[in-house]
């Protein structure tokens, strides 16, 4: 994958070698029915794998984020099975499913494997997931209003941080609404760094002035993330989602270089918002983890 980044001697060749990442997915869904497509995926999550099928964790993570899709409870059983999965990838790709398929079904798997995951990534994902399916089944009830916004919790205060991110409102060259696209990669860029610990997220609209103050009073190093996400490619029956963050210093905003990440999923059908959220979600936290592995 092409790394467009600024030839000085702050970018070492490492960055060029860190920064080649692209997810290429072999899955291929067969024209059968819901029924059918469902125990198709479900078989291609299922580790150690049928005879036949290969043992490819790429497929898995695929199959993971197409029953996710489904808005099926019957995607619940084989995902929760995904939770025990060898790969921390396909691991982190079923809680993303399980969150966007939102059933309470799986609060018992989610807070299970919880407790046992070793990996931080994972364990951050699990956590989001089962506090927005909570949060989901009792959001007809809850007084309007009530309790801080997500923006707040974005934003509240990181004792332990050591960066200082604003991320900008997206650059969409998508068809659908820039409310919607930005809501989705923004979201993902911002908790992906909240679960990584050394990150201050910077409010919307915050002065060069107050901006300053900050970085002083608290000796922190300031980025800003400016996002762009490509328009949705659904060549050869397969959704590919494209999201580039070109990195800044923050305030003074002097270009630092760029992460680019990508990952298709096949047997997407143009439109499918459930699965573009899903794939944007992956995409944009994976390119927050190259930033955040690579710009110190």
């Amino acid at each position: 994958m092409p790394v467009r980044v600024p030839t000085t001697p702050t970018h070492p060749r490492r960055v060029l070698r860190a920064l080649r990442w692209v997810a290429f997915f072999t899955l291929l869904a067969p024209s059968a029915g819901a029924d059918g497509r469902l125990q198709f995926l479900a078989d291609r999550l299922k580790f150690p794998p049928t005879q036949g099928t290969p043992d490819d964790f790429r497929v898995r993570t695929n199959a993971a984020l197409a029953l996710g899709a489904t808005n099926d409870d019957a995607a619940v059983a084989p995902l929760c099975g995904g939770l025990d999965d060898p790969s921390d990838v396909v691991r982190q790709a079923v809680a993303v499913a399980l969150k966007k398929l939102a059933r309470s079904a799986s609060l018992d798997c989610l807070g299970r494997r919880e407790a046992i995951e070793a990996n931080a990534s994972v364990k951050q994902q699990i956590a989001r997931a089962r506090e927005a399916i909570a949060a989901a089944s009792v959001r007809p009830s809850a007084a309007a209003g009530a309790g801080p916004s997500a923006e707040a919790a974005i934003e509240a205060p990181n004792g332990n941080a050591k960066y200082y991110v604003s991320v900008s409102h997206v650059a969409n060259n998508t068809a659908r609404p820039t409310t919607d696209i930005d809501r989705v990669v923004r979201g993902a860029i911002a908790s992906k760094l909240l679960t990584l610990g050394d990150y201050q997220m910077a409010p919307d609209g915050e002065t060069n002035a107050a901006a300053k103050t900050t970085l002083n009073k608290r000796k922190l190093k300031g980025y800003y993330l400016g996002v762009s996400v490509d328009n949705f490619d659904y060549s050869d029956g397969s959704l590919r989602v494209r999201v580039k963050i070109a990195v800044f210093s923050y305030p003074g905003k002097d270009l630092r270089g760029e992460v680019p990440a990508s990952a298709s999923l096949p047997g997407s059908r143009p439109g499918d918002s459930n699965a573009e959220d899903q794939l944007m979600t992956v995409v944009a936290g994976r390119a927050a983890e190259l930033f955040a592995q690579n710009f110190r």
